[in-house]
């Protein structure tokens, strides 16, 4: 039956419930659908009903009496009956799924933290001195990237307010927000570069919406072609000559050697051959091994620093625990500081070991296969050419490090010979 609600047929209907030991319930004559039930015990709740879009008969709890009066329970309904009748929303379903959601968060699953770790691999455990074979082996696409540990790395940076949310609730515009406010726009521009595709993985998965990866970089990305002038190198090459952190060292066997940081942090005893003058690099950036022959100056270093019983496996610039470095940032500003230098980058030292190299009149091939690049020449001639000019990369390295040694000691600039016409 319905009445026409008002406080005192609400303060009616509780007396009736509390005499009567039964149930009361209250059909709104104002709302079609709305109804308020009263227990024994005085609870009072609203409850509106009614069919779906699909006609099926539905019923949802819209709250209680008095938090929620007769008007706000109207309009509650009204908007309620629109949701269910038009666009066919099920708020009991979307409340279990936000409390499973939220359940499943709290013990890591269904994460942005777990999406990394599906598309890249679990993390490697810190204290293995190397990856886990059969984590390489799961996940998706990041597992066959080299740099996904970077790109991991600046994603949870960048976006570290989001890995523990889960990804049902990951939405576009707040990701940009994050990567918009974010202090180093570069450093936010890279992490969004790094996040779309696995969000766009995630949403051919149907992980996430499909729009969550419609992300854009807060800066452009310039080219860097910062090189350290003869002066910079100067004051840089004693203080790393000197330093006596895994870090300095490690950035001199950079300009020796003219590999990659990661290639340089990844270094094992095992791969030095001291006698023949090599390092092997197993897995380079281009996808094959890469013998770098070490100048003498580098040969007499690792030879100094080797410990009498090396682990084969052990990192040749570790920490003091024999971990990975981690605190690179860091470290070169304080080689910055100590030397006068600034605004240098780890592969600005690549690049500048390359430049010396063309001032000194090598050949481009010579200097491209000296970095490990993955063409050195053509397409075609590389088709018929399988050389990598190691007799030649020794040679130039050689002077490379020769002439490092002369402007550390202030020694005169060399000035390449002109070849002879053949």
């Amino acid at each position: 039956m319905r009445v026409k609600l008002t406080e005192t047929a609400i303060t009616s209907a509780t007396k009736r419930a509390a005499t009567s030991g039964e149930r009361v319930e209250l059909a709104d004559d104002g709302l079609r659908g709305l109804r308020l039930r009263v227990t024994p015990a005085g609870v009072r709740t609203w409850v509106w009903g009614g069919r779906d879009q699909d006609g099926r008969p539905r019923r949802f709890v819209l709250g209680h009496h008095p938090a929620i009066g007769i008007a706000e329970a109207r309009d509650a309904a009204r908007a309620m009956g629109g949701k269910v009748k038009q666009a066919g929303a099920d708020p009991v379903a979307e409340a279990r799924k936000k409390r499973a959601e939220a359940r499943d968060a709290a013990e890591g699953i269904g994460t942005l933290a777990a999406l990394l770790n599906l598309y890249g691999g679990p993390k490697p455990d810190k204290a293995a001195a190397e990856p886990v074979a059969a984590d390489k082996a799961r996940g998706g696409p990041g597992t066959k990237l080299k740099s996904w540990p970077e790109c991991r790395r600046r994603i949870e940076h960048v976006f570290a307010a989001f890995l523990a949310k889960p990804l049902g609730t990951l939405k576009a515009e707040e990701l940009q927000l994050a990567a918009d406010a974010h202090p180093s726009s570069q450093s936010a521009a890279a992490a969004v570069r790094y996040i779309r595709p696995v969000l766009k993985w995630a949403a051919q998965r149907r992980y996430v919406g499909a729009d969550v990866a419609a992300l854009h970089p807060p800066a452009t990305v310039g080219r860097r072609d910062r090189v350290l002038s003869r002066e910079e190198l100067a004051a840089l090459l004693p203080v790393l000559a000197d330093a006596t952190t895994p870090y300095a060292r490690a950035l001199r066997f950079m300009l020796w050697t003219l590999a990659r940081r990661e290639e340089v942090g990844g270094a094992r005893w095992r791969d030095v051959n001291l006698d023949a003058a090599t390092w092997t690099i197993p897995a380079t950036k281009n996808g094959q091994p890469h013998v770098v022959p070490l100048p003498r100056q580098a040969v007499a270093f690792l030879a100094a620093m080797k410990p009498a019983k090396a682990e084969p496996t052990a990192l040749l610039f570790g920490t003091g625990s024999g971990k990975p470095l981690g605190n690179w940032d860091r470290e070169a500003k304080a080689i910055m500081e100590d030397s006068g230098t600034e605004g240098w980058t780890r592969h600005d030292l690549r690049r500048t070991g390359a430049t010396m190299l063309g001032d000194m009149g090598e050949l481009p091939d010579i200097i491209e296969a000296a970095l490990n690049h993955v063409a050195i020449r053509s397409p075609l001639a590389a088709t018929y050419n399988r050389s990598r000019y190691r007799p030649q990369v020794a040679a130039a390295l050689q002077r490379l490090a020769d002439a490092q040694d002369g402007i550390a000691v202030g020694g005169a600039q060399v000035v390449p010979m002109l070849r002879a016409a053949s």
